[in-house]
């Protein structure tokens, strides 16, 4: 979360309900999203990244569904990007 109202002030979001507003969602589903409790709309992907000018690679990897180190790792060794998407695990 910490990134991403760091990314909000950068851009003059003022709050959840402002960025909502701008990404189709609601602050509720964009607040889970963000604390990995709820997975994305593979759609909401896009209008997120649009609203907080960043690429849905960028969302993924600030979400927590992609390890970055991993991905180049794998590129370096294949000449294709690999994007490895995963969720943590919350077993409580």
């Amino acid at each position: 979360m910490a990134w991403l109202r760091a990314r909000m002030a950068e851009l003059d979001i003022a709050s959840l309900d402002h960025l909502a507003e701008l990404a189709g969602s609601d602050k509720g589903n964009l607040s889970r999203i963000f604390r990995q409790q709820q997975r994305p709309r593979v759609d909401a992907l896009e209008p997120l990244a649009l609203a907080l000018e960043v690429s849905v690679y960028e969302v993924l990897v600030r979400i927590g569904a992609v390890d970055p180190a991993n991905d180049l790792q794998a590129a370096k060794n294949s000449g294709y990007p690999i994007v490895t998407y995963r969720w943590p695990v919350n077993d409580s």
